[in-house]
């Protein structure tokens, strides 16, 4: 096949829908970076495009469809799984009617042929969908009050501004394509404002950072405006002809003086003294609006009072001004294709209150749910009652790429193709050019493209002939306006193409409003700001991740515990410091995470990234409220108020344990991860890397010894296994638990008096074992039956020491797992493999790298290899979960 170089467009849920050309080299992707000649990204992609290949060939995908079975994932056929899927949707439509259907289409792709999905379910009868946004609703409906209709400049007018207000964005984690216009702007002597109250990585790309109050920009605002109007320095021209309502904007700024505003916004004078004179010295200004300014229930208050700061400073209708906040990503698609016309108006449920609106769902009850582009069960607020709705349908299935929070209660698991396996065409949230999506590679494994699964989906209806045309069919259509505005589908193919759209919106001052006229702000209501609550005294601000999108991360991508900032000043007032474990509790739920102190973070908030996984301990929406925005049905996260104190010293909680570890191919994996998790304190030696150890148990209240390659019985080579032995009786003499894996399960035999031996082949794979009578009578294995198949990797095995219980048994080798003294457990299998350790112990072995265990690769033919790969996301999935309440189980002793 040799090499490919193709031109294609990222999809995800980021505004800069970057241009990207993908390296191919026979057949499978090898490079992913910015397309030089696209008009705005101009060869920049972030630092998450290039991962993006990791997650496309990444061992915990899910490429074949999977289906749930007595309670374990079992894999199945296209055939089995979309018959299943529409058996049940008659059923349901038959005894029900179609809205016992829930149909959630989430943000993760919104592309051209993704309109098509809510057409199939408008075809069968028209479900219950969603209404509302977890991100922008509430800035589109106050823009959409003030200018008529929300319609922001085009990015490259940025490069027109001689300053810019970046208000509550974050350019350099989520709109990477705009930090070149930033630092242009500077290096023209131009100002750089950041405006938010979290301290994130673009103030270093600022002149200034404000930090007001969170949901208190308001305030500034007006200070800032009023600041304006004092010095005679607004745009009268605009006031008098070209906007309506100012009298009654005037009287709400007559309320309160300039300091007094600033007091409220939690700002100094100076901060509104600073934003007032870069408005008026250094105009034309770009305000740009970013998700931070959403999230609160009121929304609509802040950042009308931002519109009415940019009339009245004159940068409406100017190039190089405005107050611009986003694009409409299906703008450019003929959106009758939505099918919403085919039926009568169904039921909608709000997505900020998705939970609650779930269970509360009757006439007909929700019994079916289908999710596709989508995480709920970690990114919409309330995970718990999100998670308690989803359980109540009988029925879920789900479109994806990765075992997710919202997978794990599923009954049906589709494997969706990323954009890299695609055709389409997609437009942006952040700028005015449609892109196209070109396949780079072949679909991995049996994935299919979501435009595929609801065609054959379809064609189990009567209604198949109106879903059966191919791709370009349906494209030729579902773009037509794009045609409209002169280009085609060969052109798109071969790059981007700029919409018929303003560079610079309401040039000529005329607005679609009733008037024709900007309205300014004419009613403000500070009650119904976020109030402070002593009980819960910091404000929650859950940003975008840098390092990820939303939730596109796999369970191995998780550190053991969430990171949370606070201020530096604050937390040690209340006797914490950088790297405490500490507990953050809400009204609704509680989590653990890792401290980090900054002290540039105001004192009155939390700052944490979004999306990482529940399961995984990272589930930030455990703490969120389920609330909706005033106005534009919005979800305000940022309305959760947390208080944050050191975990109580119980338990596991700062539990000091030895881990000793013999091969840098052999690590803590899912075992330490989850008593980091739980409060523990690891400190790792290496013995063989030249690392001492400790002469007794003192200094630490656990022991873990990990696997490697060398043979329990051979002391000449591994000089520390008599010293580690005595050791690990040592520990379990002291009432100290111990537990050794693989390596250090033979050691621990070994320590009691059992002998060690080599077998006559090698045990290699996830194999399942059975748990004995004495196992399940066991306070660790008996409390977290039934056994998952489990990863083996040895050659060695052992007998059984005097006074030892064999808890799980094998077949080939019988001794698994036992235990010994007061509380000391040997695993033979490797409990804590995640996917990371898994894919590199199956290539090496396969690929012959691991030396003496190169001898027995070819006992195992390429359609184990092949497999084994096939079934490792799930299996993995199975032994981390196994894995984790093991742990906890073991960890009781502490």
């Amino acid at each position: 096949m040799g090499k490919q170089r193709i031109i294609t467009t990222c999809t995800r849920d980021c505004p800069n829908a970057c241009g990207l050309v993908a390296s191919v080299e026979d057949g499978r992707l090898v490079r992913l970076v910015g397309d030089p000649d696209h008009p705005l990204t101009n060869g920049i992609a972030c630092h998450k495009t290039v991962k993006y290949i990791d997650r496309v060939y990444s061992p915990e995908r899910i490429t074949h469809p999977m289906l749930r079975r007595h309670g374990r994932w079992e894999r199945a056929t296209w055939n089995e799984a979309l018959d299943l899927i529409a058996k049940r949707i008659r059923r349901i439509v038959e005894e029900s009617g179609p809205e016992a259907i829930l149909y959630y289409q989430g943000y993760g792709e919104r592309t051209a042929l993704k309109l098509l999905h809510r057409y199939f379910f408008n075809l069968l009868g028209g479900v219950t969908t969603l209404r509302g946004s977890l991100c922008g609703g509430a800035g589109q409906g106050a823009q959409n009050l003030d200018f008529g209709e929300r319609v922001s400049h085009d990015p490259l007018d940025h490069r027109n501004s001689r300053s810019m207000v970046l208000w509550a964005r974050n350019p350099a984690s989520t709109n990477i394509s705009l930090v070149p216009i930033i630092r242009d702007i500077r290096k023209r002597g131009g100002s750089v404002i950041v405006i938010d109250p979290a301290h994130t990585r673009s103030a270093a790309l600022a002149d200034h950072h404000i930090r007001p109050k969170p949901g208190h920009d308001g305030y500034l605002a007006m200070a800032a405006a009023k600041l304006i109007l004092s010095a005679g320095a607004e745009d009268r021209e605009f006031i008098n002809h070209f906007s309506e309502g100012y009298e009654q904007f005037r009287a709400i700024l007559d309320r309160h003086g300039v300091a007094e505003l600033c007091a409220m916004a939690g700002v100094s004078t100076a901060d509104a003294v600073i934003l007032a004179n870069t408005l008026m010295a250094q105009k034309p200004t770009s305000i740009l609006l970013g998700w931070g300014l959403h999230r609160y229930e009121n929304a609509h208050h802040l950042i009308r009072a931002v519109d009415a700061l940019g009339a009245v400073s004159g940068n409406i209708g100017v190039a190089g001004g405005g107050v611009s906040q986003g694009f409409e990503e299906y703008g450019p698609f003929d959106q009758h294709y939505w099918g919403d016309t085919l039926n009568p108006p169904r039921r909608t449920l709000l997505i900020a209150r998705v939970g609650e609106e779930l269970l509360n769902a009757t006439d007909p009850k929700i019994r079916m749910i289908f999710v596709t582009a989508a995480n709920p069960l970690c990114m919409a607020p309330n995970t718990a009652k999100v998670t308690e709705a989803f359980d109540s349908a009988e029925f879920v299935v789900y479109s994806g790429h990765f075992m997710d929070d919202t997978a794990d209660h599923a009954q049906v698991f589709l494997p969706a193709t990323t954009f890299l396996e695609e055709d389409d065409v997609t437009a942006s949230y952040g700028h005015n050019y449609v892109g196209p999506v070109n396949r780079v590679i072949e679909p991995v494994g049996e994935c299919r493209s979501e435009f595929r699964m609801f065609h054959e989906l379809a064609a189990r209806f009567p209604f198949a002939d109106r879903f059966r045309r191919s791709e370009e069919e349906w494209l030729h259509d579902l773009c037509a306006p794009i045609w409209a505005m002169g280009c085609d589908l060969p052109a798109l193919r071969r790059g981007a193409f700029r919409l018929d759209a303003p560079m610079v919106p309401y040039v000529d001052k005329n607005f679609p409003t009733p008037s024709g006229k900007f309205r300014f702000m004419n009613e403000f209501t500070p009650s119904e700001l976020p109030r402070h609550d002593p009980e819960f005294p910091y404000r929650l601000l859950t940003i975008a991740p840098h390092g990820s999108i939303c939730s596109e991360r796999t369970m191995a991508d998780h550190a053991p515990l969430p990171e949370i900032v606070l201020n530096t000043g604050e937390a040690a007032e209340n006797g914490m410091i950088d790297n405490d474990l500490v507990l953050v509790r809400s009204p609704v739920g509680q989590v653990r995470a890792r401290l980090k102190v900054d002290p540039d973070q105001r004192p009155d908030v939390a700052v944490a990234e979004r999306g990482g996984w529940t399961k995984a301990g990272h589930g930030l929406n455990l703490l969120t409220r389920d609330m909706v925005s005033a106005v534009g049905q919005g979800t305000p996260f940022y309305e959760t108020a947390v208080a944050i104190t050191p975990c109580p010293q119980e338990g596991v909680m700062g539990a000091r344990i030895l881990v000793v570890r013999h091969s840098p191919h052999a690590p803590g994996g899912v075992f330490c991860k989850e008593l980091e998790r739980l409060g523990a304190i690891l400190t790792t030696v290496s013995p063989l890397e030249g690392d001492a150890l400790p002469q007794t148990p003192d200094g630490h209240e656990g022991l873990v010894v990990l696997g490697g390659p060398q043979h329990a019985f051979d002391d000449e080579a591994s000089p520390h296994f008599v010293p580690l032995m005595r050791l690990m009786r040592e520990f379990d003499a002291a009432g100290r638990p111990v537990a050794g894996i693989c390596l250090g399960c033979q050691l621990l035999a070994r320590a009691y008096g059992g002998r060690t031996w080599t077998m006559d082949g090698l045990e290699f794979g996830f194999i399942t074992h059975r748990a004995t009578t004495a196992g399940m009578a066991d306070r660790v294995i008996g409390s977290v039956l039934p056994l998952p198949p489990l990863m083996e990797f040895h050659e060695d095995s052992f007998d059984l020491p005097e006074g030892a219980e064999l808890l799980v048994a094998g077949d080939s080798c019988v001794n698994q797992c036992f235990r010994v003294g007061s509380n000391a457990y040997g695993f033979q299998f490797h409990l804590e493999v995640d996917s990371r350790i898994a894919d590199h112990w199956i290539t090496g072995f396969r690929n012959g790298e691991f030396g003496n265990y190169a001898v027995y690769a070819e006992q195992f033919g390429e359609e184990f290899f092949v497999a084994i790969r096939e079934r490792l996301p799930v299996l993995v999935a199975e032994s981390e979960a196994w894995c984790r309440k093991v742990v906890a189980a073991w960890a009781a002793a502490l």
